[in-house]
């Protein structure tokens, strides 16, 4: 069975497309810096596993006040 991609059109898929590219984005520059801080200090994983969770949190509400402006001006053009 083929798989079939749409586009996201309601305001939820939209939102929840803003929030993966948040966490992604978020994530792999804390994978790296958690990497970076372990070299000196040790355990990579906790490193990682702490710094790579502050990034996904920073990008998800980066991305929730991305999404918020975004639609406010949207509105607001209206």
């Amino acid at each position: 069975m083929p798989t079939q991609f749409e586009s996201p059109t309601s305001s939820s898929d939209e939102e929840f497309k803003y929030m993966a590219i948040g966490m992604i984005a978020g994530a792999i520059p804390g994978i790296i810096i958690g990497l970076l801080v372990a070299i000196p200090l040790g355990h990579a994983a906790m490193w990682v596993s702490i710094v790579g969770g502050l990034g996904v949190v920073i990008g998800l509400i980066s991305s929730r006040i991305a999404f918020k402006k975004k639609t406010k001006n949207r509105r607001s053009q209206l």
